[in-house]
């Protein structure tokens, strides 16, 4: 199942600290978590983002979203200001679905 989380970063947080946990990250192989595969992993102006993933392994999707969620909380506690993940479909199967 491919999900979409929506985060705001701490604007009280330096974003040189919030590099430096997502490189530590990233450099560790701790994120992304075991049974997640990023498909897009994107910040904007104002410390807004967005990660779309897949689930790849044998942990249930909300397991694995929430342990993606701990992760950057445990390394740098405060960091998102929001954090919202839901299910997400193509646009196209989206209307397959409405017009059925």
């Amino acid at each position: 199942m491919v999900s979409v989380t929506f985060w705001t970063l701490n604007p009280n947080l330096p974003p040189n600290k919030i590099a430096e946990v997502a490189a530590k990250l990233m450099e560790k192989g701790v994120w992304p978590v075991k049974g997640q595969k990023v498909l897009g992993f994107y910040v904007c102006p104002g410390a807004r983002g967005v990660t779309i993933s897949e689930g790849t392994g044998s942990a249930t999707d909300d397991e694995v979203a929430f342990e993606s969620f701990v992760v950057w909380s445990k390394e740098l506690p405060g960091i998102f200001a929001s954090y919202e993940t839901m299910p997400a479909v193509t646009a196209e199967k989206a209307i397959e679905i409405t017009l059925k």
